[in-house]
Parts: C-alpha cells; sequence; structure tokens
C-alpha cells in the first residue's frame, strides 16, 4: 500500500525540476506570452507604485489647462477641467485591475466549491445545481450584469459583485467538467481504498488536479473582467466622479471627439493594452500547463 502513496499526493511540489524547465521553456518560446507577462507587470506596477509615478494629483483641477494637448507639460495631454491624463490613468489602473482580481476571485471562490461538490456527488444534487447554472448561462453575460449593477447602484464595489456572480456559473461548468473526467481514475479509487475522506479526495487529489484549465480561465477572465467594468463604467454604473477611472474616463472623452480626441484614446488604450495582455498571458500559461 505505501508504494501508493507518491501517485495519491499529487502536487506542484512533485514536479521534477526537468519538467519545470520544459514548461518554463514552451512559455518562453511564445513571444506573445512573454509581450503579455510583461504587460501585466507593467500594469501591476504603474498601479502599485501610482503616487510616486503620477507627475500630478489625478483630482487636481486646473480649468486654464483645460483640453491641452500632449506636451512636455502633460505627456497625455489634459481633460475637460485641466486634469492630467497621464496622472488619472495611472491611478485608474488600480480601480481596473484591482476590480479585475477581485471578479475572478469571487467567480472562483464560489463557482469551483460549487462545481466541485455537484461533480463528485452527482445524482439529484447535480441535477438541480446544473439546471440553476443553465438557467444562468442562458442570459447575455454583460446585459445580467448591468442589470444586477443597476439594482445595487453606481459603485465600483457594485460593480465587481454584478460582473462576479455572472462569472460564477462559468467556473462552475468548467469546475464540475474537470470533476466528472477525473473522479473515477485511478488515483482517485486507490485513495477511496485507502480510507480517505470524501473532503480529502475533493480537495487533495481532485480539486489540485482540476487546476490546470481553472487557472488558465481565471487569467483569461481577468481581462474580461476589466473590460466588464470599463463598460459598466461607461454607461455611469462604476465608481461615481470624480475617482479616476478608465471606463468613466472614456465616456467624458467621447464627448469631445472632435475637440480632443486623446481624452478617450489614452483610457481606450489603456484598456485594451490590459485586456491583451491577460489575454495573451492566458494562452501562454495553457502552454505551460498542457502536459503533450
Amino acid at each position: 500500500m505505501a508504494a501508493l502513496d507518491p501517485q495519491l499526493d499529487i502536487a506542484w511540489e512533485s514536479v521534477e525540476p526537468r519538467s519545470r524547465h520544459r514548461a518554463l521553456r514552451r512559455f518562453l518560446r511564445n513571444k506573445l506570452s512573454i509581450v503579455g507577462a510583461v504587460i501585466v507587470m507593467f500594469l501591476v506596477l504603474m498601479a502599485v507604485f501610482a503616487p510616486v509615478l503620477a507627475p500630478y494629483p489625478p483630482l487636481a483641477t486646473h480649468f486654464s489647462e483645460a483640453f491641452k494637448p500632449p506636451s512636455a507639460t502633460h505627456l497625455l495631454g489634459t481633460d475637460e477641467l485641466g486634469r492630467d491624463l497621464l496622472s488619472r490613468i495611472i491611478y485608474g489602473s488600480r480601480g481596473s485591475l484591482g476590480a479585475g482580481v477581485l471578479i475572478v476571485f469571487v467567480g472562483v471562490g464560489i463557482g469551483v466549491p460549487i462545481g466541485l461538490i455537484s461533480g463528485f456527488y452527482g445524482g439529484l444534487l447535480d441535477e438541480i445545481i446544473m439546471r440553476l447554472v443553465d438557467a444562468a448561462l442562458a442570459f447575455p453575460p454583460l446585459v445580467l450584469a448591468l442589470a444586477i449593477a443597476w439594482i445595487l447602484g453606481p459603485s465600483l464595489i457594485h460593480a465587481v459583485m454584478a460582473i462576479g456572480a455572472v462569472t460564477i456559473p462559468q467556473f462552475a461548468r468548467i469546475t464540475r467538467g474537470q470533476v466528472l473526467s477525473i473522479r473515477s481514475r485511478e488515483f482517485v479509487e486507490a485513495a477511496r481504498c485507502l480510507g480517505a475522506s470524501p473532503w480529502r479526495i475533493m480537495l487533495r487529489h481532485i480539486l489540485l488536479n482540476s487546476a490546470t484549465p481553472i487557472i488558465v480561465v481565471a487569467t483569461l477572465n481577468i481581462g474580461t473582467a476589466i473590460l466588464s467594468v470599463a463598460s459598466l463604467s461607461f454607461l455611469g454604473l462604476g465608481p461615481p466622479p470624480p475617482s479616476p477611472n478608465w471606463g468613466s474616463m472614456l465616456e467624458d472623452g467621447s464627448q469631445y471627439l472632435n475637440l480632443a480626441p486623446w481624452i478617450s484614446f489614452f483610457p481606450g488604450l489603456a484598456i485594451f493594452l490590459a485586456v491583451l495582455g491577460f489575454s495573451t498571458l492566458g494562452d501562454g500559461l495553457r502552454d505551460v500547463f498542457d502536459p503533450k
């Protein structure tokens, strides 16, 4: 029986160094993944060191400086109130990145346990949970998030709750599919024969071996979540002004596209780079975790 233990305790620490090197080489061969990782790291550092990097206070207004184009004084120009766009974009990265990560945490923290329990126990419980998940997935995600955010009211936390609630069914279904393909594997049956409790089997043997697609989808969903938060903010359901937020900045600049297009262009560029970074990073992680 003792010979079965190495097969039962599958964890990241058990991965051979040679396998880790191969995974790293696969990631480095994907040039777009490296670009994505660099973009994500740049955005994270920008959010962390925003007080150091921002040349001006993000809420400071100077009406005499309104609608100034990009220059040496204001690298990205100013908005209709004379606020420095670069400073607002730097501070706006905090809310956008933080919201994206929190949304994924909500989806993973609630959806994964639901899918794990549903797939492991099966039967009537699985049928009830999956029919509820199917009903939630029948609604267009952004429309459902918009309805929830409208009911809760304009706020960054409410936007996170609304979009996070929409991502729960997706993670529940992905996790359930992984559990169904793993729960009948030999090492799971061996754990049952050795007297492992159902919770130990679920958490130690099934969940760890289901982590790969969950991690990849979670990384991809951060970019989607940032875009969704920007969409709600553009519609006035994000953090109220004057808080710097990429979506609300995009909406403010849409009124002055002919006069000052840079007010919308640079926040839109920031959203584009964030989504591109997390999407390409997710593709790279998928290559790393692919057993083939």
